[in-house]
């Protein structure tokens, strides 16, 4: 391992590098949008406040605007900040567990990570959950360092004005600052006085903050009044989708239950946290650990519990993502578990454990569906090579505005009922949410005198086909094996007869 040790680097940029491109999504109209919007919004304007609270995401928005304004308004410019923030997360973590632990922790810490769907999916898209990880990472590792150094004073600093950046981001950042405070009462390896130092990083840049929300809107605490407002007016409609799942892919049993469903029952966790309870246990109490390794895991384990807590009671739903930070808890616990066998020569149940850790994220990452957008992406190809005007219905037509935009082609397509001597795009993956808006997704459907003039279809995974060949397919239920084959179903373009 030490002669490889100079080479982890390489190997991480390699992996993440393979990991990205393998789980590329780019834009999805949804969440995401508000981030955009609010982007947009600085790119057009100096200063620019938005009136939702995702615009107030100041470390995912003004970043947006400088890259449009630096590289255009496209799908690359979009994710850039996403992956400079993951880029920064990646370094962070195996700098810190270098330094603190050994730089083979730091190394499976780290590949481990970016191949896990959490990760490696949520860095091509434009949420607030790697710009938070980053920030919470930056954080921990700065107060790790103030553990260690002579002259701590600037590391607190550092550390307490990054957890406020975090909050800025989203303010389940309090996790982490209950996290230092269970720290304060332990007096984990320093006077308790100088964790307050880290408020004198924390509450001026908090305090920046509001003075200029007063400047700029009248009200110090518009980011707090919005946030409140947003929560009072959420809307949970449309998100089941039937008895035990729901729209956000969550297994639905029991409110005390569901949170943890979550974490074992969710592709974006492949087989993480199966590791990662029984791991915990051991880490907690092992004595074979060196004193620096299991206080890290111990850290590691209550803040990951007490981000599971606060998200699982606080949040008004359950997001995958919104777990990511228990993730990242997870997995460094593992690492140090990895670690451990591999150097004590308990090769086949670390290779076992590799294998399956690893080949279970890499199966999630391709079972993902990674094309949500597959129609509105077809409807921007066809007109990429035919400059004409082309109907379909009001969902399509609104989450495919941006990729038109881009293009310049938002003009050339309408949303609406077919009309007769029409181009129409039928898109059937949009059923569902037409339905949701009250719509009836039949006045959308072709009907049998339509004339049939293009369409596009998802090439079948080879999954799919090898379940198919063994005569699987029978056993499976239509939605899963959909899935396996090609989560979109295919579209197409039709010519709406004239009336006569």
């Amino acid at each position: 391992m030490r002669s490889l040790a100079r080479f982890y680097p390489l190997l991480l940029l390699a992996i993440t590098l393979a990991s990205l491109t393998f789980a590329w999504v780019g834009w999805l109209d949804s969440d995401d949008k508000r981030h955009v919007l609010a982007g947009l919004g600085w790119y057009e304007q100096f200063p620019y406040v938005g009136p939702l609270h995702p615009s107030l995401r100041h470390l995912i928005v003004i970043p947006l605007g400088m890259s449009f304004r630096l590289f255009g308004v496209n799908e690359v410019s979009l994710i850039l900040p996403s992956l400079i923030y993951y880029a920064g997360l990646l370094i962070v973590t195996y700098v810190g567990l270098a330094r603190m632990t050994n730089r083979h922790v730091a190394f499976i810490a780290t590949a481990l990570i970016t191949t896990l769907p959490i990760f490696a999916i949520r860095a091509t898209v434009v949420y607030s959950d790697i710009t938070e990880a980053f920030f919470v990472a930056l954080s921990f590792w700065l107060f790790i360092e103030a553990t260690r150094a002579e002259r701590p004073i600037a590391w607190l600093l550092g550390a307490g004005a990054a957890a406020a950046l975090a909050w800025f981001t989203r303010e389940t950042v309090a996790a982490l600052i209950l996290l230092y405070g269970v720290l304060f009462l332990v007096g984990y390896q320093m006077p308790r006085a100088r964790y307050w130092v880290m408020a004198g990083g924390f509450l001026p840049v908090i305090l920046l903050e509001a003075l200029a929300m007063w400047g700029m809107t009248g009200n110090p605490i518009y980011r707090y009044t919005t946030m409140l407002y947003s929560r009072a007016n959420f809307n949970k409609k449309g998100e089941v989708a039937g008895d035990m799942f729901n729209r956000l892919g969550n297994v639905n049993v029991n409110a005390a239950v569901d949170p943890f469903l979550v974490l074992f029952a969710n592709h974006e966790f492949a087989l993480l946290f199966f590791f990662a309870f029984p791991i915990a246990v051991w880490a907690w109490q092992s004595k074979a650990l060196q004193k620096n390794e299991r206080d890290l895991a111990r850290i590691m384990i209550v803040l990951a519990a007490l981000w599971f807590v606060l998200i699982a009671v606080g949040m008004l739903n359950l997001h995958p993502r919104y777990f990511t930070v228990t993730a990242y808890a997870a997995a460094i616990i593992i690492a140090i578990w990895l670690y451990h066998m591999l150097a004590n020569r308990r090769l086949v149940v670390a290779g076992t454990a590799i294998a399956l850790l690893f080949g279970a994220n890499l199966t999630a990452i391709y079972l993902d569906n990674k094309t949500p957008l597959f129609g509105e992406r077809s409807l921007r190809a066809y007109l990429e090579s035919h400059e004409t005007e082309v109907w379909t219905d009001p969902v399509t037509a609104r989450r495919a505005e941006f990729l038109l935009k881009i293009d310049g082609r938002e003009n050339l397509v309408v949303g609406g009922l077919p009309e007769p001597g029409t181009l129409f795009f039928y898109n059937p993956n949009r059923t569902l949410e037409i339905r949701r808006r009250d719509l009836d997704p039949q006045d959308y459907k072709p009907q049998d005198d339509w004339e049939l003039i293009w369409e596009a279809a998802e090439c079948r995974r080879l999954v799919g086909i090898i379940v198919e060949k063994l005569g699987l397919d029978g056993f499976l239920n239509q939605g899963l094996l959909r899935r396996l084959n090609a989560p979109n179903r295919p579209v197409a373009l039709y010519r709406v007869p004239r009336a006569e």
